[in-house]
């Protein structure tokens, strides 16, 4: 009897001598990735990438695309960690997770472009931030009413996603947040708007500029002037910008030359050593942010290298 007590006894000691095993690490746990659809494919990359690396040691990461809004929401309400979206949290938004959660930090990861497309055969190839406001609002219907149609002639079929965070970011920018919006077709993603497009020699639509490269349609991308400096100071441009054509490059959207340029936020409310502060650290380090450019779009946390003409 004393043995069998004395082997229970040493078994008790052994026992609470070994702490127990940590269930989440930076490279290890579960973890659902809310990301806003306009800016998909970059972030689904990050990822694959996070996965092939860390999978191994237990790393479990789904990516699930939801309009920003709803990414957002879910946040707030304490179902998720971790979101990337290029809509801010109101300082309210921010305050009411911090209650929730204990904690939120926010990081900008990325600048991204949103471009105007057309026909690869439409002979326009440049237009103004006051004619894409006009044509939005309804006040310009047609290509000869450009400044630069270039023989260009027919009714303008505008192309949107009415509740994606792009169409959004043109009432913020272009109509002071009015939800007024000419008639136009509405795509619930970006790739069959962008197909939409090339099959249509009088469409213009307006998406995310990751979305570009991976629907692999011969859409073509309009330079984009400002007419004005922006009144709302979110939105300012580099002065010598004013008036002048450019493309959406990284180049010109790292220099803030590009008039429709956007933020693009990464929200955790992670712990530190938990899987969300493993993946947050890798999509803010130098092979995360390789990524972001690899796609066309601008790393927010590590400094590029602009090549010689850009």
């Amino acid at each position: 009897m004393n043995r069998t007590w004395h082997l229970l006894l040493l078994a008790a000691l052994l026992l609470l001598g070994c702490p127990p095993e940590k269930t989440e690490t930076p490279t290890k746990g579960r973890l659902q990735i809310l990301v806003a659809e306009s800016i998909a494919p970059p972030v689904l990359r990050q990822v694959v990438a996070f996965d092939s690396i860390y999978g191994s040691h237990g790393a479990q990461l789904t990516a699930r695309v939801v309009p920003a809004e709803l990414a957002v929401s879910r946040l707030i309400l304490d179902t998720t960690r971790l979101i990337l979206t290029p809509i801010p949290l109101s300082a309210d938004e921010e305050a009411a997770v911090r209650r929730l959660a204990g904690s939120l930090s926010v990081i900008v990861v990325a600048y991204d472009a949103v471009s105007v497309v057309v026909h690869h055969r439409n002979a326009v190839d440049r237009i103004t931030t006051a004619e894409v406001r006009d044509i939005i609002a309804g006040r310009l219907r047609r290509w000869e009413q450009l400044g630069k149609p270039n023989g260009k002639r027919g009714n303008i079929a505008l192309h949107l996603q009415d509740s994606a965070d792009v169409s959004s970011y043109l009432r913020a920018r272009l109509l002071a947040s009015s939800d007024v919006i000419t008639p136009h077709r509405a795509w619930p993603e970006a790739i069959p708007l962008l197909r939409a497009v090339v099959a249509d020699e009088n469409a213009l639509g307006i998406v995310g500029q990751s979305w570009i490269d991976s629907a692999r349609v011969p859409a073509k991308q309009l330079d984009v002037a400002a007419t004005e400096q922006p009144a709302d100071t979110s939105f300012a441009l580099v002065p010598e910008s004013v008036g002048k054509f450019f493309a959406p490059h990284p180049a010109h959207v790292y220099r803030n030359y590009y008039p429709f340029r956007r933020k693009i936020f990464m929200y955790t409310k992670s712990l530190r050593g938990d899987i969300a502060s493993g993946f947050g650290t890798f999509v803010a380090n130098k092979e995360g942010q390789r990524i972001f450019l690899d796609a066309g779009l601008v790393p927010g946390t590590q400094p590029i290298k602009l090549r010689g003409g850009q």
